[in-house]
């Protein structure tokens, strides 16, 4: 009777020393469980996920609603600057579109089927069929018209017309866009590379001041427009004569800024490149140009951002450039001090994922 008394004794001495473990077990299962309706919660908000060679064809090609394909991979460095800008289009676009990514290391097959060879490239499919693809990266804004448009069967050439109407597309479009593809666009919208922006900029003088790789051809084409060509803009396509001409009868337009905020000085060093020669550096300095650049310039959507070039390279630029330039210029102190310059312009003008994913007025 003694040794039953001490094994029950012991059972429930188990049991209450079990107890808590037992509780906080069942805690964790509460909290599990708490976690998975959370997660399956969040599917339904419809947040962006991805879609494989699995539900492609489901998911993409057999949709009612129009669908955003973003083909990405994790050792895309662009796509890290897009991947919260499409992220953020759901769940606002619930109802009215599907949006998703696929990872073309999963996914081979499906991006070769769809000829995708620069990421990140994003597909708009409507009633199974590609409406339009695109590499560069936009702002939100954009993608929800696109996608507004597609579902109520217009087309994203015609959401593209409509957006041009919009300081900060076209700007956008001109130094971003392939020159072949504006070329397309311009065939509708004749204006687009001679209409003023709402500042009284022209698209002559941004495309003058703003680096790419698409500007010397962008220019030709801009020039072939039988563009208005401002005074500071003279400089920059290498017409330093007819400048001196408008100083002479306007001293003050030595130093006078663009719509944009430009000087002359600017102007002339960012037309050396494609003019490759320093002759409009050197007469706007010979005529009493400040030796220094604005300390604020323009991104890709016209927003004014903090520019402050290194002092000691803008010197020593200042003194090569009316210099003559050799055969080899492009790896001479000239070349090399300039890609400096506008790769210190480039670091301020990239855009990050929140400057693509503001809201910008109608």
């Amino acid at each position: 009777m003694k040794f039953q008394n001490n094994w029950t004794i012991l059972f429930i001495a188990l049991v209450f020393i079990s107890v808590p473990s037992l509780t906080e077990t069942l805690d964790q299962v509460v909290e599990e469980q708490g976690d998975r309706q959370i997660s399956d919660d969040s599917t339904i908000t419809e947040q962006v996920t991805y879609v494989t060679s699995d539900n492609f064809e489901r998911e993409v090609l057999q949709s009612d609603l129009p669908v955003l394909v973003v083909f990405t991979a994790p050792w895309c460095g662009p796509c890290k600057i897009l991947d919260p800008v499409i992220e953020s289009l759901m769940p606002d676009m619930s109802g009215e579109a599907k949006v998703f990514k696929l990872d073309t290391d999963v996914s081979p097959e499906i991006s070769t089927k769809h000829k995708v060879t620069r990421l990140p490239t994003i597909i708009f499919f409507n009633n199974g069929q590609e409406k339009h693809r695109a590499s560069t990266i936009y702002p939100r804004d954009a993608y929800v018209k696109y996608l507004q448009g597609l579902k109520n069967d217009i087309s994203i050439e015609n959401s593209i017309l409509n957006l041009l109407d919009r300081d900060w597309f076209r700007r956008h479009f001109l130094v971003t866009e392939e020159v072949e593809y504006i070329e397309q666009i311009l065939e509708i919208y004749p204006e687009m590379l001679t209409k003023e922006f709402d500042n009284g900029q022209t698209p002559l003088s941004l495309v003058l001041n703003y680096p790419s790789r698409t500007q010397r051809d962008l220019l030709d084409l801009v020039l072939a427009q039988d563009s208005i060509i401002g005074p500071n803009d003279l400089l920059g396509v290498g017409r330093c004569e007819e400048f001196e001409r408008v100083v002479a009868d306007d001293p003050d337009a030595i130093n006078r800024p663009d719509p944009d905020g430009y000087t002359p000085l600017f102007t002339a060093i960012m037309g050396s490149g494609f003019l490759e020669h320093g002759e409009c550096v050197n007469t706007v300095l010979e005529l009493g140009a400040e030796r220094s650049l604005q300390k604020i310039i323009l991104n890709s959507l016209g927003e004014s951002v903090a520019f402050q070039p290194d002092g000691k390279l803008v010197e020593e630029l200042l003194d090569l450039l009316p210099m003559k330039w050799g055969p080899k210029w492009h790896n001479d102190d000239v070349g090399v001090k300039k890609r400096l310059l506008t790769l210190e312009m480039y670091k301020v003008r990239t855009l990050r994922s929140e400057d693509l994913i503001a809201r910008r007025p109608d």
